[in-house]
């Protein structure tokens, strides 16, 4: 019986949305490997994120109260405001009492709300992303630092690393960026270019305020619009992002995007003018889009480094935004014409891959579980675990509740991580647009069977068990296959493969003559009374083929 793991994530956001995504991220990840590994995950986040749905877009629960910026924008008291978030805080963790804590950026929250919370969770792992120095040598932040049992630090490329003191160092991780998206979860080219309406002749170019949530964002993305749609070869794609609050672009050669799932089309993209959020900027270089990037001022996220560490990489192109919105006229022309140069993109491209080249956010995600599995468990759960394993089953229609029960088929001690995977693969290949009933026939019959316990047997296993299954879809009754498998008693004496071709003979010669499977049924229970328990059931299914076929 799989052990429950339950999981709090804490994310405060006002104007922005990394600190929730880089959790969701981590999250997905979570919640993958937890149930390879055995465990039952239950997570909650808590969050002031005024973009929560991205939480329910990814299948996550999320409790939220009003985030500063709204509190603020209401006209609401700000004391009254931070003693209800403290206490919803400090209830909601003790009504809950998690496994894990998982918090992003700021150890106590961003008005002390966890201070005095940190003692109920049994683990706790603090996110701590770069900050500005005048933000991340504050006491409120150094000091709780060693409250934390593990300290992940997603550390940017090209930028300086963190400096931990002694007393917190052995305990931290360091990492590369967390995204919400591997590259390899992206839609083909072609197909990414249809989803985002760009005809075949245009170039696609995204433009992007961050999540859309800076005061600037409705001036600086209409001065970027108006300016590319100057030339009739671009396509612009806006992506305004779930926070923006101006007021929709529309028109001929424009796509507008709010939602969440944007990055999943960035391969049909031809360069991008975008902000150097945290997300905005590691999402778009990772795809290896070709881009123009321009700093925002943030009160911790410090955007203008990033820029900077790019440039002197290679591998993307600079913008100087005003503190009104407004980008420099002379530098956003030429650097557009550059990027209409297709060997500059390509250049920029090939560097912005090598610049961002992989999503850490499954090894975070082990660092979080590692707090509570043994890395050799989590090991095995990895080989078999792959971003591209993971793409199959969606891709597929295999929810998680189904992939663990098929996971319970091939959990021999002899089968390494890559060889279920394989296993699985092959099985959830065979039924296309029959997946989910296909799987539950298939779990039926292995469990009519002895547990296998060497590769060789679960490769007869497979065989048999979708010779059997394509037998049983050919009558489009899952109610009646299933009591076809539950009728078979469990059988020991007779090999699996001569069990499964009796029992396809038996229901070909069904189907043959149009007769359903409950008259199978009804046979196969006749000539089980018949023989006894003496007789293998090779044997009644032998005698009820007979009688079907010469209609006794």
């Amino acid at each position: 019986m799989s052990r429950r793991l339950t999981l709090v994530a804490y994310a405060v956001n006002g104007s922005g949305l990394g600190h929730l995504t880089r959790l969701i991220a981590i999250l997905r990840w979570v919640r993958r490997l937890a149930r390879l590994t055995g465990l039952l995950p239950e997570i909650y986040i808590l969050t002031s994120s005024e973009a929560c749905a991205l939480a329910t877009a990814e299948g996550f629960a999320a409790f939220k109260i009003p985030s500063k910026t709204v509190i603020r924008d209401a006209g609401l008291p700000k004391d009254d405001y931070l003693r209800v978030a403290r206490q919803w805080v400090w209830h909601s963790l003790g009504l809950i009492k998690p496994d894990v804590l998982l918090v992003d950026t700021f150890p106590g929250g961003t008005f002390g709300e966890l201070a005095c919370a940190l003692d109920g969770p049994k683990v706790r792992v603090l996110v701590h992303r770069a900050m500005k120095d005048s933000f991340a040598n504050q006491p409120a932040i150094q000091e709780l630092l060693p409250l934390y049992d593990r300290i992940l630090v997603p550390e940017e490329p090209g930028c300086p690393k963190q400096e931990l003191s002694p007393q917190v160092a052995s305990r931290a991780y360091s990492l590369g960026p967390i995204l919400l998206r591997d590259s390899e979860e992206m839609y083909p080219r072609k197909e990414a270019r249809k989803r985002l309406g760009v005809a075949p002749e245009h170039l696609a170019v995204w433009v992007s305020a961050g999540g859309g949530g800076d005061p600037n964002a409705e001036r600086t993305l209409a001065v970027l619009v108006n300016t590319l749609l100057a030339n009739e070869q671009i396509h612009v794609v806006i992506g305004a992002g779930p926070l923006y609050r101006g007021t929709p672009i529309r028109g001929a050669r424009l796509t507008w995007i709010t939602d969440f799932g944007a990055a999943a089309d960035f391969s049909g993209l031809d360069f991008a003018i975008s902000a150097a959020g945290y997300n905005s900027f590691h999402e778009l270089l990772h795809a290896g889009v070709p881009t123009i990037f321009y700093a925002q001022e943030k009160i911790a996220d410090e955007q203008l480094r990033r820029v900077t560490a790019a440039i002197a990489q290679g591998c993307a192109l600079e913008l100087t935004i005003n503190e009104q919105g407004g980008p420099d006229p002379q530098q956003l022309q030429e650097a557009i014409t550059q990027m209409l140069d297709v060997a500059v993109r390509e250049r920029l491209a090939a560097a912005a891959r090598a610049f961002v080249p992989r999503n850490w956010a499954r090894e975070a995600a082990v660092e979080v579980l590692a707090t509570l599995v043994s890395r050799s468990t989590l090991e095995e759960a990895l080989e078999l675990g792959t971003p591209s394993f993971f793409r199959e089953m969606t891709q597929r229609g295999v929810g998680f509740e189904l992939l663990q029960a098929v996971l319970g088929v091939f959990e021999a001690k002899d089968l390494d991580g890559s060889e279920r995977r394989d296993l699985i693969l092959q099985v959830t290949e065979a039924f296309e647009n029959y997946q989910e009933v296909g799987l539950r026939l298939f779990i039926a019959w292995a469990r009519r069977l002895p547990p296998v316990s060497n590769l060789e047997e679960a490769e007869i296993l497979v065989e048999t068990g979708l010779s059997v299954v394509k037998a049983l879809l050919v009558f489009d009754d899952e109610r009646g296959a299933q009591a076809v498998l539950r009728l078979l008693p469990m059988e020991r004496r007779t090999a699996t493969t001569e069990l499964a071709k009796e029992l396809c003979q038996f229901l070909n010669q069904l189907a043959i003559r149009g007769e359903s499977l409950w008259r199978g049924l009804a046979i196969l229970s006749h000539h089980q009374g018949n023989v006894g328990m003496e007789r293998a059931l090779v044997s009644v299914l032998a005698a009820a083929s007979e009688e079907i076929t010469h209609g006794q």
